[in-house]
């Protein structure tokens, strides 16, 4: 190894504040230590060098050429090491970093969510959140796999795994999207055993949603099985499609901010548990020992009335 690269931060300070004393008593009181220790760490200096840093005349201490050099050099060095411990203090106190965060499409269709990522933002302005479309079955994989950190979906289900967390943001319901020329249009709250022969559009199974799963249930819990005319990848497609008159289709009420005119939302008549549905924060459990991410996460729960853990597991 080359002498140089034996230099220690401790010795390059040590060095600098002689170059600004000029004079070693006062240099080893600004570093509170005893004169001969620090007069040992510069001639140390000097030997890995390979060249002398101060003319000594007397009681006169000059920089040579060579130390004004080092000098430059040394408090660039000592910058980009304080700069690198700032950056690691900012970090441990949640002031930078990295976010990576898997969202359904209606998750910032919720005023709550929309208002805790502007305040998350505006209170940690050095914090990048990178934002990555998603459904319920891949964020939990990439929640698994360490590629997203947080996860706003839809309810599982089944329990999250073991090394999840899970917490209930928001509520909606599902409900019924109908052309707005259906014979039903009128009517307020509608049976499903009344739609069952009409063409129904559903979201595509192999997208992995929560929703499509929780709708699957509910049809499940009336004892019917829904006429499935089209499958379409996501909810407002499907809902370009009950406007086009193709059918209808069952949503989450979130869903009624895509204005269509030629939709109609109506209330299913059946038991409010059946149809009751949530946006979910999912995390690694490890991820809360970041101040950045936890921060986020305690952001959202703090903007949601709904928030509260509903799943822990040890």
């Amino acid at each position: 190894m080359n002498d140089a690269n034996r230099l220690s931060l401790r010795q390059l300070r040590c060095f600098v504040t002689v170059a600004e004393e000029l004079h070693f008593r006062r240099a080893a009181e600004r570093l509170h230590m005893s004169q001969p220790p620090l007069t040992q760490r510069i001639q140390d200096m000097e030997r890995d060098l390979g060249v002398d840093l101060f003319r000594r005349t007397g009681n006169k201490v000059e920089l040579t050429d060579a130390g004004r050099m080092v000098l430059k050099a040394a408090k660039e060095t000592l910058a980009q090491a304080d700069g690198v411990w700032e950056a690691a203090q900012r970090a441990a106190r949640g002031e930078c970093g990295h976010i990576r965060v898997g969202l359904i499409a209606t998750a910032l269709f919720f005023d709550s969510i929309q208002r805790a990522m502007r305040a998350f933002q505006q209170e940690h302005p050095d914090v990048a959140l990178e934002l990555t479309p998603t459904s319920s079955g891949p964020a939990l994989e990439g929640i698994r796999q360490h590629k997203l950190d947080v996860a706003l979906v839809r309810a599982f289900p089944t329990p999250v795994p073991p090394y999840c967390e899970e917490i209930v943001l928001e509520h909606d319901r599902l409900m019924l999207a109908l052309p707005v020329d259906h014979p039903l249009a009128q009517t307020r709250r509608i049976p499903l055993s009344a739609m069952v022969d009409d063409k129904f559009l559903s979201l595509a199974s192999k997208q992995g949603t929560g929703v499509y799963a929780q709708v699957m249930h509910l049809w499940e819990r009336a004892g019917l099985k829904p006429r499935i005319a089209l499958e379409a990848a996501s909810g407002p497609l499907v809902i370009a499609l009950v406007a086009g008159g193709l059918g209808y289709t069952i949503l989450p009420s979130s869903f009624q901010v895509i204005r269509f005119e030629r939709v109609v939302w109506r209330t299913i008549e059946a038991d409010d548990r059946w149809t009751d549905t949530s946006l979910n924060l999912v995390c690694h459990k490890d991820i809360l020992a970041e101040r950045a991410a936890a921060g986020f996460v305690e952001c959202l729960r703090r903007h949601s009335a709904a928030a509260n853990v509903i799943r822990q597991f040890g």
